[in-house]
């Protein structure tokens, strides 16, 4: 680690510990945890024959959240930029308006440099209508779809988007959703049919692309009908599924438009895909056996168009070992294939050759073939209220690593502190070689209510 980073990290404890100091002065009491919205639905069915614990009068609207305060020594923005204190409030509507019906929204107002003056953020997550009816379920509104049995490496999620600049001690909090009606249709005990519409287009949030003599302009289409099929089999010795979406690529292709004063400018273009996906797990013991694979064409399916990217496959192959005591390992193989791959590198126009290398290394084709390793060790004490867990993911054709060590502690059941780091480090034609400037430490205290 450079001493500048070593720097970050003494600088980092005083400002934490401070924060820390403060959060103890707060009152405690038993929390309305967070959940996935994966899990919202069986949450619902229990929420009126569970009365016991705590509860605040809010919850008897269905409203829970949370207030959060913490120090990072970057943000995600690429931009060398440090220390930063953080603050949010995150707030929950889950309300059953009769049988079968249920109103659920949640939002955040985030400001990443409380004390720098810097401007607030906004983003509602999801705020949609449930409705439940024998074999049918439906959900209108804004909404996140997940895709997926794989261990966050997912080839099938595809349908709506991640904000990949928040600061946030949790990858999936994360995602925010689009505008979409679901359809599902359950048959017998396992099976279950959906078919999805969305309705408006929003791409992924990434750092803005800063590179000397570029100059970038978004394209991001106003109203692009998407649609999305899957047929899922859940429940018995195997769980698996197979999906399709036509829609929007989430992320942009990179395009040579022209000079603006001594700079090349480039548009940031969002162009149709199609995504064939499937995915397999079954559990053997304590191992769990994942699979996930994904086929995407494109708008240039013969590889000319080097402002386009080309067909490609994406697999996960997944091993999840649990080892008792709370104790687990996570082991995945990623594989991407780019069909009809041609070097951007090797384009005789030095503009565009720049260019094309550059969307390239942004969308994983940079070589024909792009494979590594990804691993998540977790381990519990104290009846679950001290949590331990480090990922990481190397690249196996090229330099580069990613290690993401986080300690979370759960001070009450109103109160948890979150501790962690992520590292950085890669060739400059790596896409963790892009992400260097955004190596921090983050630490971060919670409150729910």
């Amino acid at each position: 680690m450079s001493g500048e980073f070593l720097l970050k990290i003494k600088r980092a404890w005083k400002i934490w510990f401070a924060l820390f100091l403060v959060s103890l002065l707060k009152p405690v009491g038993v929390f309305a945890q967070d959940f996935e919205p994966d899990q919202l639905d069986e949450l619902l069915l229990l929420s009126e024959e569970n009365e016991k614990g705590w509860s605040s009068p809010l919850n008897e609207f269905g409203l829970t959240g949370s207030l959060r305060t913490g120090y990072w020594s970057s943000n995600r923005l690429s931009d060398n930029d440090g220390d930063f204190v953080a603050s949010s409030v995150w707030l929950k509507l889950d309300k059953r308006l009769r049988r079968g019906l249920t109103l659920y929204s949640e939002a955040y107002v985030y400001d990443e440099d409380t004390f720098g003056g810097g401007s607030t953020d906004r983003q509602i997550k999801e705020a949609y209508l449930h409705f439940r009816s024998g074999d049918w379920d439906y959900r209108l509104g804004r909404q996140i779809v997940a895709w997926g049995r794989a261990d966050r490496l997912n080839p099938t999620d595809n349908l709506t988007p991640r904000d990949f600049t928040l600061l946030s001690p949790e990858i999936d909090e994360d995602r925010f959703g689009t505008e979409a009606i679901k359809i599902s249709k359950i048959f017998g005990s396992y099976s279950t049919l959906t078919a999805i519409w969305i309705e408006h287009f929003e791409p992924n949030k990434l750092a803005p692309t800063k590179v000397p003599g570029l100059q970038f302009i978004k394209d991001v289409p106003k109203n692009d009908n998407q649609y999305a099929l899957k047929f899922d089999q859940s429940g018995g010795q195997f769980d698996w599924s197979i999906s399709y979406f036509n829609g929007v690529d989430l992320n942009s292709d990179l395009s040579l438009s022209g000079l603006r004063g001594s700079d090349l400018l480039v548009i940031e273009s969002y162009n149709d895909v199609e995504i064939f996906g499937a995915d397999v797990a079954t559990i053997s013991g304590s191992n769990r056996y994942a699979a996930e694979i994904s086929y995407t064409k494109t708008e240039d399916s013969s590889g000319d168009n080097p402002n386009i990217k080309n067909n490609s496959f994406y697999g996960v192959f997944a091993l999840e070992r649990d080892f008792g005591d709370d104790l687990s390992l996570t082991t995945q193989l990623f594989y991407r294939r780019v069909s009809n791959y041609q070097d951007p590198r090797q384009i005789v126009q030095q503009g565009i050759r720049t260019v094309a290398s550059l969307s390239a290394l942004m969308n994983n084709q940079l070589d024909p073939d792009e494979y590594g390793l990804n691993l998540r060790l977790g381990k519990n004490w104290f009846n679950d209220t001290l949590e331990l867990e480090i990922s990481g993911a190397t690249l196996l054709a090229r330099h580069g690593f990613l290690i993401r060590p986080k300690l979370t502690y759960a001070i009450s059941d109103q109160l948890k502190v979150t501790s962690g780091m992520e590292y950085f480090r890669g060739g400059a034609d790596t896409i963790l070689g892009l992400q260097e400037a955004n190596k921090l430490l983050f630490f971060e205290s919670r409150y729910y209510y």
